[in-house]
């Protein structure tokens, strides 16, 4: 899947130039920062082991703030084009479909990466003495959540007609996999008296990204004993299972994108 060049490079780089303007993805990414830099100096006023107070609170905040985030940044990315009518115009360019699509995530990827690294690394600067490369494992799982958000909210972008409508979907989504779902499993579990299997919701957590990403950071960050001590049964993948399942919601949508932008073409 490569980025042609140099029209690929171009198109990444415009996304990124955007992107840095887009003041909603800026005010978000500020406010992720500034907390995230809080909760460092909470850490490091903290008596303790403040690892496990700092970690798990930035876990938390960070699966807040980074999906709305990369649902900012990958909303409007093709119905902004359609919008605008410049979407015709882009996709005549010696490029694919999917190429076309893979650019525009790359740029708004590589904002989305920065905006992880600003937020994080104030936080590591915040943070006791010897707590930072703790932290710094953080990052990798917490730009591979980000990344998803892209590009799931690039998919809802190819499927929907205007901003509007591509905005109110990504807001839902964000509620219902950041909110809603866990709370989802709860009603499952109390509707059916604890019948269904520890195996089924530990496959359902780990299926959605953001309880995948929380629930492997919490363990990583505060040890095994930590997700029973919160009522969480759960058997993690493998190192090998959790790399695919990142990439399968990274690379599933952007496909699914560029599938829906050529039949779209086709069927004018």
């Amino acid at each position: 899947m490569r980025i042609p060049f140099p029209v690929g490079r171009a198109l990444a780089l415009h996304e990124l130039r955007e992107r840095t303007r887009d003041r909603w993805v800026l005010v978000i990414s500020a406010l992720f920062a500034l907390l995230a830099s809080a909760v460092g100096l909470y850490g490091r006023s903290a008596e303790g082991n403040v690892t496990a107070i700092t970690g798990p609170s930035l876990v938390t905040l960070a699966s807040l703030f980074v999906p709305l985030v990369a649902l900012a940044l990958g909303y409007d990315a093709i119905v902004g084009e359609r919008e605008r009518n410049t979407l015709g115009l882009l996709l005549s360019l010696p490029a694919s479909r999917v190429e076309v699509v893979l650019a525009k995530f790359v740029g708004r990827g590589v904002a989305l990466a920065a905006a992880v690294g600003v937020g994080l690394g104030g936080a590591m600067l915040a943070a006791a003495q010897g707590e930072a490369r703790t932290l710094a494992a953080l990052i990798g799982p917490t730009i591979a959540l980000g990344l998803t958000f892209v590009s799931v909210g690039m998919l809802v972008s190819s499927l929907t007609s205007r901003q509007s409508t591509a905005a109110s979907f990504v807001i839902a989504l964000w509620f219902l996999l950041v909110f809603f779902y866990d709370l989802g499993l709860l009603a499952l579990l109390v509707a059916t008296d604890g019948a269904v299997g520890d195996g089924t919701i530990a496959s359902l957590v780990v299926g959605n990204p953001t309880g995948l990403y929380r629930v492997t950071l919490l363990s990583a960050l505060s040890g095994p004993s930590a997700l029973p001590d919160l009522g969480l049964d759960v058997s993690l993948p493998s190192s090998t299972g959790r790399a695919a399942l990142w990439l399968a919601w990274i690379l599933g949508p952007l496909v699914l994108s560029g599938l829906v932008l050529s039949a779209r073409r086709a069927l004018r």
